[in-house]
């Protein structure tokens, strides 16, 4: 599944990339074993994209990474997790914290990492003792979250830290899972973000064709069961999540997103 995820993207340079950047896009395709495009002058990245018939550009700009896909750029920011880290600090409660269990020293893996909006809840919930693992099959979004890990410095500092102790993976959630002694973690998250969309996500929108579609499995929910005693889904629909063996399900009551709980059985 990796060589047809990575088939499908390739990485480039902003209209004004001098030598450094290319450099540096170069250095990208090396490490991501992605194809590098040159960038004739004048072309736009969508012409360059639908030309290639890829779904996706990883480009590198002076601004930093960024992706491009047919339905627009996407740039690194960890979205909602801004106020919800805010409201944790505030004594709020998280249904994502609640639904993990999360306590200070916890170890979670992020099976679908993405923008890492949700592990950076988690990495702030479990402290620095803590850790957070993220698998993300997207060779450019995972590039993109990795180098927006290191950097992003805006906003709440306990934040910030917390952006910078989640681990990113490049690969295949299901074969990691594999290589995991029993075990390895206290849960497992995934959130399947594309089985069901939110209306009105409108900044999800451009990573869509970037994204890993294939749906959440109950092989892998085992394989999962393996590697910790607790998974926890994130999904819009219940008959989704009993469908997949949740044996729990949480949530805010007027709220469209819900947690489905699977524990490993004696």
């Amino acid at each position: 599944m990796m060589g047809e995820m990575k088939g499908r993207f390739a990485v480039t340079v902003g209209l004004k990339g001098g030598t450094e950047l290319i450099k540096t896009a170069k250095s990208w395709a090396q490490t991501l074993a992605l194809p590098y495009l040159k960038r004739p002058r004048g072309v736009s990245l969508e012409t360059l994209r639908i030309e290639r018939n890829l779904a996706g550009l990883l480009v590198a700009t002076r601004k930093g990474p960024q992706v491009e896909t047919e339905e627009g750029i996407l740039f690194y920011h960890p979205s909602m997790a801004t106020l919800r880290v805010r409201a944790l600090k505030e004594g709020k409660t998280d249904h994502l914290v609640e639904a993990l269990a999360l306590r200070p020293g916890s170890r979670i893996l992020d099976g679908t990492l993405g923008l890492a909006s949700d592990a950076a809840v988690i990495s702030y919930a479990v402290g620095p003792e803590g850790t957070v693992v993220g698998v993300e099959a997207s060779p450019i979004l995972y590039q993109m979250t990795r180098l927006g890990l290191r950097s992003y410095d805006e906003g709440d500092e306990d934040l910030v830290k917390a952006l910078r102790r989640i681990e990113p993976v490049l690969g295949d959630t299901a074969a990691y899972l594999e290589t995991l002694p029993p075990d390895s973690f206290d849960a497992v998250y995934f959130d399947p973000m594309f089985e069901h969309p939110v209306e009105g996500s409108s900044n999800m929108v451009p990573m869509r064709p970037a994204a890993d579609h294939r749906p959440l499995t109950r092989s892998v929910i085992e394989k999962a069961l393996k590697a910790a005693p607790l998974v926890v889904i994130k999904e819009r629909s219940r008959d989704f999540l009993s469908e997949l063996g949740a044996q729990e399900i949480q949530g805010g009551r007027y709220s469209r997103i819900k947690y489905g709980i699977i524990r490993r059985t004696p």
